[in-house]
């Protein structure tokens, strides 16, 4: 009798561990024009995910609610995005399309999205690079002589379980809450249509942006990958972060009761 109830304990966990043991932590340097930045801490689980950047954003996902809290660490505060919140910014955008002053800033940015449509490229370079003890290739990201980014993906660090496909299935929704905006949404759709031959993680990402004669590179590449069990507090929003509205919503309705002045 007690056999078969030892051996479901050993098998739980054995899960358990299998499971941890799955878990990422990811080690990041930056630098923002050639000035080192902070080096930043990203977590995947199979049920979570945290992303940071260098400059204190970071996104949390739990991928069993679909909900998203963005987090700023420079100002200490955090706001959530629903399922619910992007249903509700697709219907305020359709709405919004209706108004006179937004059709006549639809009208300015269908003449950009002719300027920019077409001007995407995604190739691969045929560069391989070790980083962080993995093997990469390297594939460049242009738009219109506005941006290039370079990005190192590796097929040799996966995600967790289901984690991948959750946080896309999220990004997709982002996206789709966002179609209302026109031209320029069907052109960053065009561009990730052509992104989906990118496969693998980036473990090396450079972005070279100029703006109005105005340079900026950027850039990020991972020191660590550690596996193993996650802190539950990676979780949880900091101690000492404020709540705030969401600032996407917040905007619609800031634009909704706006009146033209004459």
């Amino acid at each position: 009798m007690r056999t078969p109830l030892l051996t479901l304990m050993l098998l739980a966990v054995a899960t358990t561990a299998a499971a941890a043991s799955d878990d990422l932590t990811i080690v990041s340097s930056h630098t923002d024009n050639g000035k080192a930045g902070p080096t930043t801490t990203s977590y995947m689980a199979s049920d979570h995910v945290r992303m940071a950047s260098g400059d204190g954003q970071e996104s949390l996902v739990d991928l069993k609610t679909g909900v998203m809290t963005m987090l700023d660490g420079k100002k200490k505060t955090y706001y959530t995005i629903t399922k619910e919140d992007l249903e509700q910014l697709k219907v305020k955008m359709h709405e919004r399309m209706n108004d006179p002053e937004m059709k006549k800033g639809m009208e300015f940015m269908k003449n950009m999205a002719g300027a920019v449509a077409g001007s995407y490229e995604v190739k691969k370079t045929g560069v391989t690079r070790i980083i962080a003890g993995f093997s990469c290739e390297e594939w460049t990201i242009g738009m219109s002589g506005l941006s290039t980014t370079r990005e190192c993906l590796t097929t040799a660090l996966q995600y967790p379980a289901h984690a991948f496909d959750a946080y896309k299935e999220f990004s997709e929704s982002m996206r789709s809450a966002m179609s209302a905006m026109g031209p320029m949404a069907n052109s960053g759709a065009e561009l990730a249509e052509k992104m989906k031959a990118m496969k693998g993680f980036p473990v090396a990402t450079s972005t070279t942006l100029e703006i109005m004669g105005t340079k900026r590179s950027i850039d990020s590449e991972v020191l660590e990958v550690r596996r193993g069990s996650i802190p539950a507090s990676a979780w949880e929003v900091p101690a000492g972060y404020t709540k705030v509205e969401n600032p996407m919503l917040k905007a619609m309705d800031r634009g909704r009761h706006a009146r033209p002045t004459s």
